[in-house]
């Protein structure tokens, strides 16, 4: 056993208990991702273990989305309970309430990857990250020359397409086409790249200031315009990953999702899939 150390979105998850990130089938998808430096002190820590069998939760049924994962309330935090299609559980995940120790009981074998390389380590940092001041939205991220470009859609409004239309472009870094990570700091908002990607499974360890947020609609002909606070936190809302099983993690979701569509800019590009749009949105970069 052996402890790994991973940064994403300029936090710290230090992962032990686990036998080796080949081993669990995590190594492609997080190995960008792996801490070179030793862990710091404020590191989020995630001890996990095999187990033959999930215990039952503990505590109360909090929420349930239908699908993949339910959250049940605890004395001292929460727990996730996660299944894809099995019949049975294959994840147990007890969270403390500041998302900073979290212990994963896994069943595992030869078969099968860790969940912790799709729907349990999204959960993880969704909900770290809302404690420390960010979110992640449903969206595709872009480094142009040092400007970060998100775009922000539902399933199908064509970020992977834009991320494939920008790809190729001199001084162009693709992040990820549908999980980014968005954090405030003094000197402004910064887009990340997460390990968990979507169409075309881009999941890349990089990051860059956040530029402009663009939303998203397929039409015939080409258009960006600039959406007001109160005509995009809503629509930035819809496309955000809600934590509603915690009514403090959605007050603070909800403060910095305030914050963002006062302080960077948004637009609203209806567009067709092709390299027009590039000029397009370079004409609104800061």
């Amino acid at each position: 056993m052996s402890d790994v150390a991973m940064d994403i979105a300029d936090l710290c998850f230090n992962l032990s208990g686990l036998p080796s990130l080949a081993q669990v089938g995590l190594a492609e998808r997080i190995g960008t991702f792996v801490r070179a430096q030793a862990p710091p002190d404020n590191a989020i820590q995630v001890r996990w273990r095999q187990v033959a069998a999930v215990p039952a939760p503990t505590g109360r049924l909090a929420f349930d989305p239908g699908q993949i994962w339910r959250m049940f309330g605890a004395p001292d935090g929460w727990e996730a309970e996660i299944r894809y299609s099995e019949a049975e559980p294959r994840a147990l995940m007890r969270i403390d309430d500041d998302w900073t120790t979290v212990e994963m009981l896994e069943v595992l074998d030869e078969r099968a990857s860790s969940l912790l390389g799709i729907g349990a380590g999204e959960l993880l940092l969704r909900g770290a990250l809302t404690r420390r001041g960010g979110l992640v939205l449903h969206s595709s991220g872009l480094d142009d020359h040092g400007r970060g470009v998100v775009f922000v859609g539902h399933s199908g409004a064509g970020k992977s397409t834009q991320l494939e239309i920008w790809q190729g472009e001199s001084g162009v870094i693709a992040m990820n086409d549908d999980r980014v990570a968005l954090r405030r700091w003094e000197a402004g908002w910064r887009c990340y790249g997460t390990p968990w990607g979507g169409t075309s499974d881009i999941a890349c360890n990089h990051a860059a200031p956040l530029s402009v947020l663009v939303v998203l609609e397929q039409a015939p002909e080409n258009e960006i315009a600039p959406l007001t606070p109160a005509v995009a936190a809503p629509l930035l809302l819809a496309r955000s990953f809600v934590p509603y099983w915690d009514g403090t993690l959605v007050r603070e979701m909800t403060a910095q999702l305030q914050r963002l569509v006062y302080e960077v800019p948004i637009y609203r590009l209806r567009c067709r899939a092709e390299r027009a749009v590039i000029d397009l949105v370079r004409s609104v970069l800061r």
